[in-house]
């Protein structure tokens, strides 16, 4: 049955774990070469355990660069390496120390009143509007602009940073043509020389933000960071900040308006809202994969994976597992142990931007609740799903408006 595993097309995805996870809980792919790992327990382990599971692979890409892509990058100074996510202690230790003393829950919930007035903005945008489309309208972009608040930046084009990182999660997470990949890499290296241009400013000008911070905390010693991690952790803000915000965003919306009755709930009671967003990151999972490789012969579900060989972490399939919930594929916004979902991961590599993502979601909830208490799907539209091994969102969501502003 595992050759029904189709990783770039997420439509029936869930029907294809559901059976998975009962016939072949652990199963090798061909076309990826990734042995598939869908138990939550397994999953679990895997996280929970960085001395047999290295995290070096998580950002490596499916494709093999083109050589003249490759020659390009070395010739112009794109001098990308591990940082944060995809590195093992313990330099990860370090890095994420560092990291953190900017990125953390205080910091964040420092940051909700301009992203509320910035939420605001977008929906004030939408008042007197019938049908629109939400991605364009609003999650595709708005994330970004709060990135762009850590960063200190504030005269950069969001729509720009949102095809660079789209540009870069297809590079790592998809299948592009050679000419796609090409093209790809030039903007990358756009991408990258944008973020050593931020680090270069605030050397000379800091500020009350992420690289400045990390400057400071560096002092001149790359023992504690080097100037190139720093640039590098810019980059990885900018590519990891916003585009799994993007998908929680739009899938939420998606997800609530599919299923009117909670909609209403939230409606009648906005309370309700943070434990809905957990609701929608388990049954609706926004990154659906995450990667590991083994460093020895592991046997998980009784199957050997050998050492060296590259673990895919279905934290999709985790998050339906029936030995964790019960009737998982059903939506319930009063399910008590929603928030037990692994879509930020787990263990050492926890994704650093969870409570961020999940005040954007609060927000962006409760804002257009307020606004458009009436809003509907528009009737008949199958949405298409990005064509990544990771990420999960509709490219476009119409939605009807009818809220208490509308017309």
């Amino acid at each position: 049955m595992t050759s029904g595993f189709r990783p770039f097309d997420h439509d029936g995805t869930y029907a294809f774990f559901s059976r998975a996870r009962r016939e072949a809980p652990v199963f090798y792919n061909e076309e990826t070469d990734y042995w598939v790992v869908t138990k939550r327990q397994d999953v679990l382990s895997v996280f929970k355990d960085p001395a047999r599971f290295s995290a070096a692979n998580v950002l490596d890409s499916l494709e093999t660069y083109p050589e003249e892509l490759t020659r390009f990058l070395a010739g112009n100074g794109f001098t990308v390496e591990p940082v944060q996510s995809n590195t093992d202690r313990p330099r990860h230790t370090r890095i994420r120390q560092s990291a953190g003393q900017f990125l953390n829950p205080k910091r964040y919930r420092d940051c909700e009143p301009r992203i509320r007035a910035l939420v605001q903005e977008y929906v004030n945008g939408l008042r007197g509007k019938d049908e629109v489309d939400i991605v364009a309208e609003l999650t595709h972009e708005m994330p970004a602009r709060v990135v762009f608040m850590l960063l200190g930046v504030d005269d950069v084009d969001p729509l720009m940073i949102k095809r660079w990182a789209l540009n870069r999660a297809t590079m790592i997470w998809g299948k592009p043509t050679r000419q796609e990949m090409i093209d790809a890499g030039h903007e990358l290296n756009d991408f990258f020389h944008f973020c050593r241009e931020i680090v270069e400013d605030r050397k000379r000008a800091p500020r009350d933000d992420y690289p400045s911070k990390l400057l400071e905390l560096r002092g001149g010693d790359d023992s504690v960071l080097t100037e190139n991690e720093i640039v590098c952790l810019v980059f990885a803000l900018l590519l990891a900040g916003h585009e799994a915000v993007t998908n929680g965003l739009t899938i939420s919306i998606l997800t609530l308006l599919e299923n009117r009755g909670a909609w209403e709930e939230l409606v009648a009671d906005p309370a309700l809202i943070p434990r809905a967003i957990e609701e929608v990151l388990r049954h609706s999972t926004p990154v659906m994969t995450w990667r590991r490789r083994a460093l020895e012969d592991v046997e998980l579900s009784g199957v050997t994976i050998p050492a060296g060989g590259k673990v895919l972490l279905s934290l999709a399939s985790a998050n339906h597992d029936e030995d964790q919930y019960e009737r998982p594929s059903d939506f319930d916004i009063h399910r008590p142990d929603a928030r037990g979902h692994l879509s930020f991961g787990y263990g050492i590599h926890v994704c650093m931007g969870a409570p961020l993502a999940r005040i954007e979601m609060k927000i962006v909830l409760e804002e257009l609740i307020n606004a458009f208490p009436g809003m509907e799907l528009v009737k008949g539209q199958r949405p298409a799903w990005t064509k990544t091994m990771a990420h999960r969102g509709p490219q476009s969501l119409l939605v009807r408006l009818g809220g208490s502003d509308h017309g």
